[in-house]
Formats: C-alpha cells, structure tokens, sequence
C-alpha cells in the first residue's frame, strides 16, 4: 500500500480511533479535519479555487442538514413537554392484547414513524415506555426500541440521505428509491429478532405470517412513497402501512375496538401539519416547472427543515399548550441539537475536502484493488461508520465519496454502492454506544425480572446477569451482522 494512500486514509483513521477510545464526536470530527487539512495542504495539493467551490456546495448541503436536525429535536421536545407523546403512547398501548402483535406494531411501524418525523433517536424515546408498559423487562424493551430504527435512511425526513447523494454525485430520489430496495431484509431479520426476543422461538414462529405481512407492508410503503412522493416523506408516510396492517390483525385476530379520543385526535395534529406542508411544498415546485425552474425559493420551500420549523412554530397553538412555546423549550432543544450539529458539519468538510482534494479517490483505487471482492467489504465499512458515529449522516459524510468513487473505478453503478452504503451505516446507529445509552437511560435504575407467567416473556431476566448495557449491546451486533453479511452477498449477487 503506497505512502499517499496511507495518508488519505488518515483523517477518517484519526476519527474512528479517537471515537473508539470514547473520545467525544466533536473532538474526534474536529480532530480528523484538521489532520485532512495539513494531509492535503502537503501530499494532495489541489487549486484553491476548486477546494472553495466544492466546500461551499457542502456548507450549503450542511446548513439544510443542521436545521432539519433542530427542527426534529425542537419538535420532539415540543411534543414530550405537551404531553402528545404521553397521549399516543397510551391510546397505541390499548390497540394490541398479543405480545406478539404489540411488537410488530412498535418495532415496525411505532417507532419508523416516530423516527422518520422527529429522527436522532426518538422512535427510542416514543417505543421505550409502550415497551415497558406492556410489562417487558427493561433491558428486553431497550433492545426492541433500539431494532426499530429500521428506517434510518428516512430518519429526521432523510438528511443522511441526502448528504450520501450529494457527496456520492447520484439523484436523491434515486438514491432514495435504491435505498428502500435494499431494506427488505433489513425489516423481515430485525423484525424476526425482535420476535425471538419478545417471545421466543415457538410463538415467534406462529407469527411469522404476520411478521412477514408487517414488513412486507413497511418495505412497499417506504419503495412507493419513494417512487411517487418523494424521498423525505418515504419514511413518514411509508411506515402507515405497516402501522394499519398490524392494526388490522390486532382487531382481527384480538377483537380490538380502538377508541380514539378528542385528545389523541390532537396530539396527531403536528404530524399531520408536517406532512401536509411537505406535500404542498412538492407540489407547489412541481407547477413551477420543478426544482431547477423554481431556483433557491423552490429548494427553499422544498426544504424538509422548512416544514419541521414551521411545524415547530406551530404545534404549540395546534396542540392547546403555550407552555411549550418557551423559550426554555427551545433551549432545551438547543442544548441537545449543538454537538450533533457541529459534528455533522465537521464530517461533511472534511468529506468535501477529501473530495476535493483526490484522497476519496486515492483510497477508492486502493479498494478497486481487492476487485469484486471489494463489494463484500463495503457494507462492513458502511456500517463501520454507524456504530462509531451513531448518525446515519456522519457515516455518509465519512465514507460516501469513497464508496461511490470505489464503484466507478470497479465498472459498477455509483448509485448501487451508495445504496449499499446508505442502508448499511443507517442500520448500524441502533448499536451504537449514543444510542444504547440512550435507550439504556430511559430504563429503571435497577434491571428488574419479568413478572412469572407472563405471556410476553418466557425467558424472565436475572438480575444477577450481565450490566443492561451489556444485555442490549451483545444481542444487536449479532442482528447488525446477521443483516450486513446478507448485504454483502446481495451487493455480489447483483453486481
């Protein structure tokens, strides 16, 4: 391996080392830019003039992505200090008497959505106390939280997404619509786990049917709604499928009778405006001609962080409870939003500089040396990403240049790669160290055994056993690499 190649891979080499030796993201990305800068500024000297132009595309592309991370956070704060996400949460609890059935309707369909509006997390916030009041033992519930951010490429109204297009140079809405292909397998083994877990082997094999009717509703969703709306939209509204067909057998098969409630009505009201304004911004772009025609205005209004700060701005008044507009709401918000927005726009200069500059492409040539070999090898990195990052957009913002640039150099479509990239680091974030402690932080002080007889956990926990990080950890990295050697293969397969 030449010297040059060894220095391109250093600034992505310096974040990942510094991450791993728990090193906080903004150190560890602030750290890595500066090591990308002097690297460049010596071994990979490239006209000022063209490193500008790239870097101010990226600071254009990192400003869309900071606000659509404030807005989520704000609207999640908004939503937990109004008491909607209380609201839901019960009304979703009385919707499902089967353990079995509760679990799909969290995993697959509660907590995509959840995930898909809001992002960075929430689906966790949202699935944990459902989890936990169908009385599964807390570590238990953390592991099931943390399987159903399944949907991470949408996550947030798609941001990681959307830097992976741009840095990888392929269409968003392709990428979207590849991404979406991808993720079959990604919900039929993570729903899969999430029954064995839940259940156990025997009831979870009764209810494969309906596992493979909750995901296979999911994955439909998610591919049309990114075929026909858009990709910002494809989580959001492609997990009300799954939502309605778990549902359904919950009444089918458990007599359900769901009740909704003037207050329940309301506290949906803030997702419906989201996803209202979305859609009209759409189409008011699509009359003027599209983006292109429309120019800044129609990017601006197209924006999914114009939609969630509008959202934010409103829900207050929508929801009845001023008390959420505070100020100390925002801040609060604020304080949480910061260091991942400040990590997220370290990661994408340094990867337009690494563009920028020919180290992506230096590091690409490296990898074409392992020829098709190679294709087994990028889900591994992709995913590498995600569990040291815990952001989908961190990941992308890493390794999506290089990924897309390996591609093209082995004769394969750009877009498969940054597909294959894509979904693999958003897959990868459900077991990384932010989103454990996270998940685990919303858990009782003391692990607790389930109750005897209990239907919906035949294997009570011990509270003699491993730490509970320990016990959500270990059993979502067998998932995480279950599901990544499947990639590999499918990368091979349709090569």
């Amino acid at each position: 391996m030449s010297v040059r190649v060894l220095l391109a891979a250093a600034p992505p080499a310096v974040a990942l080392l510094l991450l791993l030796a728990r090193v906080g993201p903004v150190w560890a990305a602030g750290a890595a830019l500066l090591s990308g800068s002097a690297i460049a500024a010596i071994a990979f000297p490239a006209p000022p003039g063209a490193v500008a132009g790239a870097e101010r595309e990226v600071l254009l592309t990192a400003l869309e992505v900071v606000l659509i991370v404030l807005g989520g956070v704000w609207l999640s704060a908004i939503m937990g200090v109004s008491g909607a996400q209380r609201e839901l949460a019960g009304w979703l609890g009385r919707m499902c008497r089967s353990p079995a059935r509760s679990v799909l309707l969290i995993v697959l369909g509660i907590t995509p959505f959840a995930e898909s509006v809001t992002g960075f997390g929430v689906g966790v916030m949202v699935a944990v106390p459902l989890l936990r009041r169908l009385d599964f033992p807390p570590s238990r519930a953390a592991v099931l939280s943390l399987l159903g951010l399944v949907i991470v490429p949408w996550g947030a109204l798609a941001p990681g997404t959307l830097v992976n297009a741009r840095l990888s140079g392929v269409s968003f809405h392709d990428l979207g619509v590849e991404s979406a292909l991808l993720s079959l397998p990604v919900f039929l083994i993570a729903g899969a786990a999430a029954l064995l877990i839940a259940v156990g082997g025997r009831e979870a094999a009764r209810t494969a049917p309906e596992l493979v009717a909750v995901a296979g509703a999911l994955w439909v969703g998610v591919l049309m709604v990114n075929l026909v709306v858009g990709t910002p939209l494809a989580g959001a509204l492609g997990s009300l499928p799954a939502i309605a067909v778990a549902l359904l057998l919950a009444r089918v098969r458990d007599r359900a009778r769901p009740v909704t409630t003037g207050a329940t009505r309301r506290a949906l009201l803030p997702y419906a405006v989201l996803i209202g304004s979305l859609l009209a911004a759409r189409g008011l772009v699509a009359l003027a001609g599209g983006e292109q025609a429309a120019g800044w205005w129609g990017r601006l209004i197209e924006s999914p962080a114009t939609a969630l700060i509008l959202t934010c701005l409103l829900a207050p008044a929508l929801l009845g409870r001023p008390e959420a507009a505070r100020p100390a709401v925002l801040g609060a918000a604020v304080r949480r939003w910061w260091p991942v927005a400040v990590t997220t726009l370290l990661f994408l200069v340094l990867g337009g500089l690494m563009a920028a500059t020919a180290m992506s492409a230096s590091l690409a040539t490296a990898a074409t040396g392992l020829g098709p070999g190679y294709l087994l090898l990028a889900p591994w990195i992709g995913g590498l990403g995600g569990f040291l990052t815990g952001s989908n957009t961190g990941a992308n913002a890493m390794f999506a240049a290089a990924q897309a640039d390996a591609a093209r150099l082995l004769g394969d479509p750009a877009l498969r790669l940054a597909a294959i990239q894509n979904v693999s680091a958003s897959l990868t974030t459900m077991a990384s160290p932010s989103r454990v402690a996270l998940a685990v932080g919303l858990l009782p002080d003391r692990e607790d055994a389930a109750p005897a007889g209990r239907p919906g956990a035949p294997i009570p926990d011990s509270p003699r056993e491993a730490t509970p990080v320990d016990k959500v950890l270990r059993p979502l990295l067998a998932v995480d690499a279950v599901i990544l050697a499947v990639l590999s293969l499918v990368a091979i397969a349709i090569r």
